[in-house]
């Protein structure tokens, strides 16, 4: 196990040198030139606009600029942003909003992904089955940003259930319906992930075995359909996990939730390559190491899985 862990920490390593290389490069080709856009409509004096590329580093190459970010990430020294706020400061205060709206889409998709996942299984062919799988289709089938703007407008506006924008400082009802947005395409990815090993292992030879046996239905069912089942979906989860922090940015939009998605679209726009790296430097390693659990807890739910 611990070789194992130690292989994967250093594989970590090239991932995430690639991922902002990568990154830096894409903003660092993206057309204009943030100083004169900090301006805005206003003329540019020449020699304020070359102290301030200096004082950015962005008179320098390419190379030099990724290399300088490199050497300051490591003391977790992310620069400033254009406006004069350490970057480190403004992820701080975004950060924790994401989180939130993440781990509130994780846990719906989690829940109600397996729930209907389950019962699709147990009743494949049956009109409730075929409801589920049609339900899900529609989930999969439709932008994110149309599911969100149909809530928006039933939910928030015509029933009036749930703030339809989140604002500063959201609240639990405040992100509920962005989290449910953002977690509803892959709730139904988990459906008919969950409803397809569900159908699959009620079928094999060790049910069968189990059963014959005098094991109850639904001890077979919770201690061994159930528990193979599940590894799949784990595996899911522990990918979308990551990528629902990355992926909040049209959520977050809609209903003006000030998170790290709406932070990255400003910075994107202002060209502060600093920002978009240092978030996507965070995001990268929040990926890799929850990748990193979800391996791990393979062998808690199949005893087979060993790490050599």
């Amino acid at each position: 196990m611990g070789k194992y862990l130690l292989r994967r920490i250093l594989q970590m390593i090239p991932v995430v040198l690639g991922t902002t290389l990568l990154v830096y490069a894409l903003v660092f080709a993206l057309p204009g030139d943030p100083v004169k856009a900090m301006f805005g409509d206003k003329p540019v004096n020449q020699a304020v606009a070359a102290q301030i590329r200096a004082e950015y580093n962005l008179d320098k190459p390419f190379i030099i600029q990724y290399l300088l970010f490199l050497k300051n990430a490591l003391t977790l020294d992310f620069g400033n942003t254009f406006a004069g706020q350490p970057v480190i400061d403004e992820i701080g205060r975004a950060f924790p909003v994401t989180i939130r709206l993440a781990l509130m889409a994780f846990v719906f998709e989690a829940v109600f992904g397996v729930l209907f996942g389950i019962i699709s299984g147990i009743n494949k062919g049956r009109w409730g089955d075929t409801v589920i799988l049609i339900i899900s289709l529609l989930l999969i089938s439709v932008p994110t940003f149309v599911t969100g703007f149909i809530m928006q407008y039933l939910i928030g506006v015509k029933w009036r259930l749930l703030p339809v924008t989140a604002g500063n400082d959201p609240g639990f009802l405040d992100l509920l319906m962005p989290a449910i947005v953002l977690g509803s395409v892959s709730m139904a990815y988990i459906i008919r992930l969950t409803r397809g090993e569900i159908s699959s292992n009620m079928n094999e030879d060790y049910v069968r075995t189990a059963r014959a046996k005098g094991m109850g239905r639904r001890q077979v069912f919770v201690r061994h359909v159930l528990r193979n089942s599940l590894i799949p979906v784990v595996t899911y989860l522990g990918q979308d996990l990551g990528a629902l922090m990355g992926g909040a940015m049209i959520s977050e939009t809609i209903f003006n939730v000030h998170g790290i998605g709406y932070l990255t679209y400003q910075s994107i726009l202002k060209g502060e390559s600093n920002m978009v790296v240092s978030i996507v430097t965070l995001l990268t390693l929040i990926f890799v190491v929850t990748n990193l659990i979800v391996d791990l807890l393979y062998a808690a739910l199949d005893p087979r899985i060993r790490y050599a």
